[in-house]
């Protein structure tokens, strides 16, 4: 096995995080595998018993091989805690299983990912393994996992010599959004979301990490592998959370655990049926929808707040 190692990410999330590796401890390899924690600081009084909360339960734990920590000084938002963090794991391993502390992973999350690192390895057009997948019908199709186009961030893994590649810097992204040749039609091709988030990522109105791995993987022509079961769930759609609320529309029944063996597909092996289910949550009717809920949900929050 390639060296390999686990990474979670973290903020002040205390009691999602305890949930989240209790999860992760049902997964027999984690005993001779090693961990880190990627903890980003505290912004102030409000979020500090959170923060601190959380490097409490995290300095308690045991149950992999070794437990590392890199624990921010100051709050640097989501964006950059994660460019740190994937920036020192291509510099000190060859592949890394990514999980983010509002996630719940299966008995066969690792397993799922460790087989796809050596089966995809390899393969330079894969990008990135997903452990998340939307619900889907997959009639007749035989295999465990399948191709698709758009990064993932609920739980996936990747090799160093891939994730190094990616361009974090603002101005190279704006460069690149305005003047290649049909940029914005290869990001809608995958969602109708994507340039908008770009937009906002460049001019600072967010803090992320994912769109700069989606432009990536258009811009490079690369593909991600999805289980046809999903083997994680978000648990980070509330009040706690920094970059998710309103309408949940990543329910999906995960895996039981039980399977230990999976068929992998080919990297050239592309079903069109499980794309175009992919993409819908994404298309511009399913965006026009959940924005519409989601803001009849701030006005109703709003509402019992004035009240």
């Amino acid at each position: 096995m390639e060296k390999t190692i686990i990474a979670i990410f973290c903020y002040r999330r205390a009691s999602k995080l305890k949930r989240c590796v209790e999860a992760l401890l049902k997964n027999p390899e984690c005993s001779s595998m090693d961990l880190i924690f990627f903890c980003d600081g505290y912004k102030g009084d409000h979020d500090k018993e959170g923060v601190l909360q959380s490097r409490t339960y995290i300095d308690s734990l045991s149950g992999f091989r070794n437990i590392y920590k890199q624990y921010r000084t100051i709050n640097v938002s989501t964006g950059p805690n994660f460019q740190e963090g994937l920036l020192y794991l291509c510099q000190h391993y060859d592949q890394f299983i990514i999980i983010e502390d509002d996630l719940i992973v299966s008995p066969n999350y690792i397993r799922f990912m460790l087989d796809s690192l050596d089966m995809y390895r390899h393969q330079p057009s894969i990008f990135t393994v997903s452990g998340y997948c939307f619900p889907i019908k997959p009639g007749r199709y035989l295999y465990d996992s399948f191709v698709h186009s758009r990064f993932c961030c609920y739980g996936w893994a990747s090799w160093s010599d891939r994730i190094r590649e990616v361009i974090w810097d603002k101005s190279v992204l704006y460069h690149i959004m305005h003047d290649s040749p049909r940029f914005k039609r290869r990001l809608d091709t995958e969602g109708m979301d994507l340039y908008r988030t770009l937009n906002k990522q460049i001019h600072g109105r967010i803090s992320t990490w994912d769109i700069q791995m989606q432009v990536h993987v258009s811009e490079n022509g690369l593909k991600v592998i999805y289980p046809v079961v999903s083997k994680t769930y978000n648990i980070g759609f509330d009040e706690e959370s920094t970059n998710t609320f309103g309408v949940d529309y990543l329910k999906t029944k995960p895996d039981s655990g039980v399977k230990r063996k999976f068929r992998l597909c080919d990297s050239h092996l592309e079903s069109a049926e499980l794309q175009r289910q992919m993409k819908k949550p994404y298309s511009f009717q399913s965006l026009a929808i959940r924005k519409l809920k989601n803001t009849m949900i701030k006005l109703t929050d709003s509402t019992k707040k004035a009240g």
